[in-house]
């Protein structure tokens, strides 16, 4: 147990570094203009360490009790989670819009199922936390909420990027793909540890450092694509061949939801009544002859 928690605090102790020199390696590369709500979720994550830890040692400083020391840590902590949730939605609208320049039509459809989630997100989101009482259950429930629709997306821009990120013009060494990968990561691991805990108790702390493992690879991965160059290719505008099944898709998607044009028909010079009119009175006439005859 004694190794557990040691390995807990160094490896807590590793993340906030890691997040400050992500943050500081992402905008010495020079992506912040490429990537602007990266730079604000990685500003969000090293804010929230430096405040939180302000925040635990606020007794150093100021007589405070420890009630009203719990109250602030607890607001602000999960005031920084919804906000690095938020953050998050809007990278992986980000990285979906990077990657999907070459194909517009898919990434309109793509823009709308964004919408949509965020939409539905708040709705379920708000719903679930007004039967509860108090403001921190419900800040609780909502950053619970947001973060487990934000990491569906994660998981399915990671699934979709790594079945067409080489049809899309792009590769495995993009910076695009690396935010995916470790938002993807992070996500799946993140389910797995919550499923395996809610089924053994037991297993809390252990999953813990799990959990906290990934994250250190995570931000460690990231730190390797801020600092690694990117291929020419990647930097510039990408233009699919002819013969990439996207391009077909693209243009279906195109065509949907535009109003194609209306073909006038010419009208008929006799109506259905007036049909039947001509064939009574040949009727008529026929038997009329006949009559004569």
């Amino acid at each position: 147990m004694q190794s557990i928690a040691v390995s807990m605090n160094l490896l807590e102790f590793a993340e906030p570094v890691l997040i400050w020199l992500a943050l500081f390696f992402f905008v010495k590369s020079g992506r912040v203009k490429r990537f602007p709500m990266m730079t604000t979720y990685l500003a969000v994550r090293a804010a929230s360490s430096v405040i939180l830890e302000l925040i635990l040692n606020l007794q150093r400083f100021a007589s405070v009790s420890d009630t009203l020391q719990n109250s602030i840590y607890f607001y602000t902590y999960w005031a920084f989670y919804i906000s690095a949730a938020i953050s998050i939605f809007f990278v992986i609208r980000e990285v979906f819009l990077h990657v999907s320049e070459p194909v517009p039509g898919i990434q309109r459809f793509g823009m709308l199922a964004f919408n949509w989630v965020a939409v539905i997100s708040g709705i379920i989101a708000i719903s679930a936390a007004l039967p509860l009482k108090g403001l921190g259950a419900g800040m609780v429930s909502i950053g619970f909420q947001v973060m487990r629709c934000v990491s569906i997306l994660e998981l399915c821009l990671l699934a979709f990027l790594a079945l067409f990120i080489h049809s899309l013009g792009r590769s495995f060494r993009s910076l695009a793909f690396g935010i995916a990968l470790g938002f993807g990561l992070q996500a799946g691991m993140e389910l797995i540890t919550s499923l395996i805990a809610a089924r053994s108790s037991y297993l809390d702390s252990s999953m813990n450092i799990v959990l906290q493992v990934a994250i250190t690879i995570v931000l460690g991965g990231w730190i390797v694509y801020f600092l690694s160059p990117e291929p020419h290719a990647e930097r510039e505008a990408i233009t699919l061949p002819v013969s990439s099944p996207l391009i077909r898709w693209n243009e279906i998607a195109n065509a949907l939801g535009h109003s194609t044009p209306h073909v006038v028909v010419g009208q008929s010079s006799a109506t259905f009544l007036q049909d039947v009119e001509k064939v009574v009175d040949k009727i008529l006439t026929k038997n009329s002859i006949s009559v004569n005859s």
